[in-house]
């Protein structure tokens, strides 16, 4: 199954809008080669509500920057509004002309990003715009061509579909029990902080791991927003639990997982201490050292178990049913669930054991939660060795 085809499949799958995002931004690469790929969903009145970017500077860098172009008639920022009514795509390339190269805009908001050509798509649905994508390329490429706008404008309908608003899916996000198993890891970050929560520095990816993924903040970057001065709760807990381990007032290890709309939030608290310095001493007086924080999104479990189910030859269908199979669901909820007969369930659940070479739902989740983590773990000992 080509790219196309798998982001077709992922964007039927019915998972949360956000999710959604992620996982087809691996895709849009494959299918319209480019730099980075920036997503946002849309309110009817035009503001922005959850965004991704797999570059992961550019959540700071627009939300600092975007907003002071909305009135400058040479950026194209200024169409926003047109394009957002038209539900418009390649709405900007007529402005990356030679002028543009000059600008403040350029200058300000995409230079700093490594990024120059721009190919944006407003996605409507039902007769509203509910979402954009843009693609960007460097100074260095090619600007875009028409067949770029034709392959972005026919993958319109199926982005549609998967960016719509939506009050449920296929895997609804309070099964709890589906969190327990990560996809591969999409973005992470690391903070510094001081025992009493003083953050030292934090790398830029954060920005959007924190306030995006952990706290459901707007990415509305069509107004200025100030800068947050506050943790949110998963760290300062994390943080209580490390020193109180190192207080002897706790045991609880601090890790801990928090399922989120983009996929499966895991975050680590280690200590940070000078080389050379034994734990002993280090124990005797812990506020002298700092404490690492590292954030990862892993990828929502039904978009990773649809990839490895798409590389193992299996079909859209076939991969509907296998997710749900590796989930635990019985043959007749899966029935239900789907809306088909329960003796197609059992003729794909054939098929797809043929087709991956296992015997049982047990094999199968077993090759798709363990096995890809086991092949991880033996190219990471190799690397090493």
């Amino acid at each position: 199954m080509g790219a196309v085809e798998h982001l077709k499949t992922l964007c039927c799958l019915g998972l949360p809008p956000e999710s959604a995002m992620v996982a087809v931004a691996p895709l849009l690469h494959a299918i319209v080669p480019h730099g980075a790929t920036r997503m946002a969903l849309l309110e009817p009145d035009a503001t922005m509500t959850s965004t991704y970017s797999d570059n992961p500077a550019t959540t700071a860098v627009i939300r600092e920057r975007f907003w002071r172009f909305m009135d400058d008639p040479l950026a194209p920022a200024s169409l926003w509004g047109p394009a957002f009514r038209a539900t418009a795509i390649g709405w900007s390339l007529h402005r990356q002309g030679r002028g543009y190269l000059e600008s403040a805009y350029y200058r300000e908001v995409e230079a700093p990003l490594d990024s120059c050509w721009l190919l944006d798509a407003m996605i409507g649905d039902g007769g509203r715009t509910s979402a954009i994508v843009v693609l960007n390329r460097p100074r260095s490429a090619r600007p875009f061509t028409v067949d770029d706008v034709q392959h972005l404008d026919h993958l319109r309908p199926w982005l549609a579909h998967a960016l719509r608003p939506q009050e449920s899916g296929l895997i609804q996000l309070k099964d709890q029990d589906s969190w327990g198993v990560a996809g591969a890891p999409v973005l992470s970050g690391v903070m510094i902080l001081t025992v009493d929560a003083k953050l030292v520095s934090q790398t830029a990816s954060l920005e959007f791991l924190l306030k995006r993924a952990l706290q459901g903040e707007p990415g509305d970057f069509t107004r200025c927003v100030h800068a947050y001065d506050s943790l949110p709760a998963p760290v300062l807990k994390l943080i209580r639990q490390i020193t109180g381990a190192a207080n002897g007032t706790s045991n609880t290890p601090p890790r801990m997982q928090v399922a989120t709309a983009y996929g499966l939030l895991t975050l680590e608290a280690k200590w940070l201490v000078p080389v050379g310095t034994l734990p002993s001493d280090a124990a005797r007086d812990p506020k002298s050292c700092l404490i690492a924080v590292t954030i990862e999104l892993r990828e929502h479990p039904v978009a990773y178990a649809a990839r490895v189910l798409r590389e193992s030859g299996a079909t859209p269908t076939q991969v509907k049913v296998g997710i749900q199979l590796a989930l635990g669901r019985p043959k007749p909820v899966i029935a239900d669930e789907l809306g088909v007969q329960l003796s197609s369930v059992a003729d794909l659940t054939t098929r797809l054991y043929q087709t991956l070479d296992v015997h049982n739902s047990a094999e199968l989740a077993t090759k798709i939660w363990l096995d890809q983590k086991q092949d991880a773990a033996r190219q990471s000992l190799r690397r090493a060795g």
